[in-house]
């Protein structure tokens, strides 16, 4: 959570919101001290990914946001070049920008404000990728072979590169 926090403040990004579900005060924690950071309690978090995704989107709306960067804290090796690749292709002629790895694409992803909408309307187990799948003709995708790498389970900690 810590380093995917980090990397987003120094990628330039703002605000930084952080949205927290299950184990919200353990996991705190880990982010303070960061600044600065907008964090977002999703008490709803055991409806599914897509209610973390919904408040994150909904703060970056109240923010004024012209666009939202979605990123998974799950995603170790995505670092701030990953993200400044992501953010540097955004913009009028790019309103979704996302990763592509492992023949697919997915998160970290960046979504004009004309998208917020269709965010906002996903429920369950299912955060942004599925979306991102099934309208890959909005989609500019770069290439980000870092976040194939993901950590949902000590086990994979384990095989995490050194």
């Amino acid at each position: 959570m810590r380093r995917a926090a980090r990397s987003a403040l120094e990628g330039g990004l703002d605000p930084v919101i952080v949205v927290l579900g299950a184990f919200r005060e353990s996991v705190e924690i880990f982010v303070a001290g960061l600044e600065p950071l907008v964090i977002i309690n999703n008490d709803a978090w055991e409806t599914g990914q897509a209610s973390s995704l919904r408040a994150g989107i909904s703060q970056a709306m109240t923010s004024g946001c012209d666009g939202a960067l979605v990123m998974l804290a799950d995603q170790p090796l995505v670092d701030t070049l990953s993200i400044s690749s992501l953010v540097e292709r955004f913009g009028r002629d790019n309103r979704v920008v996302a990763s592509r790895y492992s023949g697919v694409i997915g998160a970290p992803a960046v979504f004009g404000s004309e998208y917020f909408d269709r965010l906002l309307a996903l429920i369950g187990d299912h955060g942004a990728g599925k979306w991102l799948r099934s309208n890959a003709d909005l989609v500019t995708a770069v290439d980000i072979d870092e976040a194939a790498v993901d950590v949902d389970t000590p086990d994979d900690l384990k095989h995490l590169p050194t």
